[in-house]
């Protein structure tokens, strides 16, 4: 199953790859779906912030490893490596920012998550669902961060039941 998402960030496209990029580890305080992020492991890929990470969703912990890593072309590539469920054969996430103007960036976010065995066919409409509904916000929530500096509403939404859990 593919998703294809793209949106316009009203920003230079070095500030987009600041956050998308280099702050890796830190997707939580945008990305909705995602409780809490931290990246671990030296950079394997040259100028990447780190090698993995890991991503306390509400439907449990997985672990990401960088792919791609290209700051001059703006290409972010990392894999699901660990905590999907065992029908789940890879799953991979491409993002790649375009300069439309000084000001404004394209983003473009590609999301490919293959499934294997029966089960893998049988969940696969319910799977495809599931993510349909969680990467909707992603892309806005990316541009509401990099725009305000602050969560989207959603994002913030999630953010207070996380900390009416924790009090």
């Amino acid at each position: 199953m593919e998703f294809k998402e793209e949106i316009i960030i009203n920003k230079p496209i070095e500030e987009v790859w600041g956050v998308l990029g280099h702050q890796f580890g830190d997707a939580y305080k945008w990305a909705s779906g995602i409780n809490h992020s931290n990246a671990f492991g030296p950079p394997v890929i040259n100028g990447a912030p780190s090698n993995n990470r890991a991503c306390e969703l509400p439907s449990g912990k997985i672990k990401e490893v960088i792919r791609k890593f290209d700051s001059n072309n703006h290409i972010l590539e990392y894999e699901v490596i660990e905590g999907f469920p065992f029908f789940v054969d890879t799953a991979i996430n491409n993002w790649q920012l375009t300069k439309i103007s000084s000001d404004k960036t394209k983003v473009n976010m590609h999301l490919i998550v293959k499934t294997k065995g029966l089960v893998g066919s049988i969940m696969n409409p319910m799977m495809k669902m599931q993510l349909k509904k969680q990467l909707v916000h992603i892309p806005n929530d990316l541009k509401h961060f990099i725009e305000t500096g602050n969560p989207s509403e959603n994002k913030a939404h999630e953010l207070e039941k996380l900390a009416k859990k924790a009090a």
